[in-house]
């Protein structure tokens, strides 16, 4: 197999998100605050499965779209961003009815920005950091779900998020590149009117030359740190909403509203200071961009269904927070302490892997503990004590970020670097 290698300048210039892409980020907004309207009410668990296979669809195609601008940089066709962002606000439009007139309409939206995001890359040229720009086979069960009645259609959903996430684990540079060529190969075979090619190409027959495209990871964190930024000021607006519809403004409300803003204060420091990508405690280029961006997209669903809770916490301040709402809340809170954990845990050693189960697993502990036996407990109680557990994360180590911790001397662990976004 022959690689036609990307070249790379000795100084790099430092990329930002430019104009356009920020413009394109727009969508999300609108994305995330429809997509929040699911758990409204309830949720019931077929409601968190269905948010979860919807939300998961919206970022995937984000997600594709956000890596042909990471990589196209300057060549990027405004036109091409313009119809993704028509294509995606279509997608959210049709969430509020998407199990019943609006199904239709969201799978083709879907379908159509799924094909449209793997034409953008020139034949000949594979993004082996993003394997769903040439694997779009997670696109078919959708497709096929037109034709099938519910409720087998959203089992088909369900599917077709599977072997995205499947293919994102899976995948790897080298098999990229090979399952690239042999395609290549076997064109080329055709057009030259030749049998197709088995996986060692024959003498006669010149293997193709394939080049490779390679994300910009310092601008993709920039990217990443920005729709966590949306998406937490999707919480601000839900907690805007409630208090708005108040009329009296008394101290219950005062506190439930001040805890919320907090928690959401203290989730942009965990993600953009003491992270990257917008995942609390991942190192720099610790992770496959690839899988840096699967954990993203599974980070950031936990942080819209919060916003959903804190919208609902401020509006039932003068009640306990109903049962559904209350594990969201919870729930929510544990699987982004969750996803730190794993985000860091891996790639510690030994003697820091202790130091960090003593950082993030008692707060997972806790929040999970809570939605039980905090059932009873007034919104801004529970809210207190999840602002009380992001503090103890961000005050474990009172160290400056970039320094080694006391007790920790010697050790190979360290704490990234603060992220500018």
């Amino acid at each position: 197999m022959e690689v036609e290698e990307s070249t790379e300048s000795a100084a790099p210039v430092e990329r930002h998100a430019g104009w356009n892409e920020l413009f394109f980020d727009l969508v999300v907004v609108a994305g995330a605050g429809q997509l929040a309207h699911l758990l409204h009410d309830g949720p019931h668990l077929a409601d968190l499965a269905l948010y979860g296979v919807l939300y998961l669809a919206f970022w995937t195609v984000w997600a594709g779209f956000a890596v042909y601008g990471d990589i196209a940089a300057s060549a990027t066709r405004v036109r091409t961003l313009l119809v993704a962002m028509l294509g995606m606000a279509v997608m959210a439009a049709s969430v509020h009815a998407v199990l019943t007139s609006h199904a239709v309409t969201f799978v083709v939206a879907y379908v159509a920005l799924r094909w449209q995001a793997g034409r953008v890359w020139r034949r000949g040229s594979v993004v082996v950091d993003w394997p769903l720009a040439q694997f779009g086979a997670g696109a078919l069960p959708w497709l096929v779900s037109l034709i099938v009645p519910t409720p087998w259609r959203y089992w088909l959903w369900a599917l077709g998020i599977a072997v995205d996430i499947v293919t994102l684990l899976v995948s790897t540079r080298g098999r990229t590149l090979r399952r690239a060529t042999d395609r290549a190969g076997r064109r080329a075979g055709r057009r030259a009117g030749r049998p197709p090619p088995g996986p060692a190409h024959s003498p006669g027959l010149a293997p193709p030359r394939i080049g490779e495209s390679r994300i910009d990871t310092a601008h993709m964190g920039e990217r990443l740190g920005l729709y966590v930024i949306i998406v937490l000021g999707e919480g601000v607006i839900q907690i805007i909403d409630a208090a708005s519809e108040r009329d009296d403004w008394d101290l219950p409300l005062v506190a439930t509203g001040l805890g919320a803003f907090g928690l959401l204060a203290g989730i942009c420091a965990l993600s953009l200071l003491y992270g990257t990508n917008g995942i609390p405690h991942l190192r720099k280029d610790a992770l496959a961009p690839r899988l840096a961006m699967l954990l993203h997209a599974v980070t950031t669903g936990f942080l819209v269904a919060l916003a959903t809770a804190l919208g609902s916490a401020v509006a039932h301040v003068d009640d306990v927070l109903p049962k559904g709402q209350h594990w969201l809340l919870c729930g929510a809170m544990a699987g982004y302490f969750a996803a730190g954990l794993v985000a860091a845990l891996p790639l510690a050693d030994r003697s820091d892997r202790v130091w960090l189960l003593g950082w993030a697993l008692p707060c997972v502990v806790v929040a999970v503990a809570l939605a039980p036996l905090g059932v009873r407990l007034p919104a801004w109680a529970t809210i207190g004590i999840l602002v009380a557990l992001v503090c103890w994360q961000i005050l474990y180590d009172p160290e400056p970020p970039g320094t080694l911790p006391s007790g920790r001397r010697g050790r190979r662990f360290r704490r990234p670097a603060p992220r500018t976004v």
